[in-house]
Order: structure tokens, then sequence, then C-alpha cells
């Protein structure tokens, strides 16, 4: 049996505690309740999205690489970024609609994930959301 479709009151309330992030330049320290709330919400938009679009700042490449692909997966797309070697803060985009990568060099403060929803059909959805923890979908 599945859950009924959210209401666009839901919807806009999800979208108010999502933006609570978008005032800060690093994700914040989230107690285990508060990560599984947020997973949850980013994963309901997700449901409602036509694609997504992620935005990583992280230290390094690997930190930045494992994240994107922890997010990808659990937005229940599969990717191996095979992506070039590349010294200190990155800036990593992927885009699930064209399964397209962009990297480069950061030199900013921000660090965490942007996730940009793209919805035709629920535009209350439409919007970035962080930054959230790298590691926010770890296994």
């Amino acid at each position: 049996m599945s859950s009924p479709e959210p209401s666009t009151a839901d919807i806009l309330a999800i979208r108010k505690q999502l933006n609570r992030f978008s005032c800060v330049q690093t994700a914040p320290a989230l107690s285990a309740e508060e990560r599984t709330d947020i997973r949850q919400r980013l994963l309901l938009f997700n449901q409602l999205s036509d694609y997504q679009t992620l935005g990583v700042c992280a230290d390094t490449l690997a930190q930045g690489k494992a994240a994107m692909e922890q997010y990808i997966a659990a937005l229940g797309a599969c990717v191996n970024l095979d992506l070039p070697h590349q010294d200190g803060p990155v800036y990593l985009k992927f885009n699930t609609l064209k399964g397209a990568w962009y990297l480069d060099g950061y030199s900013g403060p921000s660090r965490g994930v942007l996730v940009s929803y793209h919805a035709s059909d629920a535009e209350e959805v439409n919007g970035t959301y962080g930054p959230f923890p790298l590691d926010l979908f770890a296994v």
C-alpha cells in the first residue's frame, strides 16, 4: 500500500525546513534523528522531482567523490565517477538527467552538498537546498 501524495502545504513545510540550511557556508553537525529526518525529506523531494543537480564542495577529491556517489546512489541512480586527479579543495557537480559531471578546484569556504530539484508537476519542490553534510548518506 503506497502512502498518499503530500499536499502543497506539506511540500511547503518541508521546503521551509530544508531552507534553514541555505544561510550557512558549511553543513552543520546533525544529531542521528536530524540526519534521518533530512534524508527522508530529501528522498521525498527526489520522488516528486524529474531530476536533480548536485554540487559538492569538499577538502579533497576523494571526499567529494565519495559524497557525490553516496548521494547519487541514495537518489536511486548508479554511477561510477571516473574523475581526473585534482589536488586541494574541489567543486564537483552532477546532473542526474544527463549523467554529466563537472570538476574544478575550489578556493571558497563552503563545504557540503547542495541538492537542486527540478520538477514540472510539483513546482513547490523546485529549488536548491543545503549545504548538507558530505556523509549524510554514508552507509
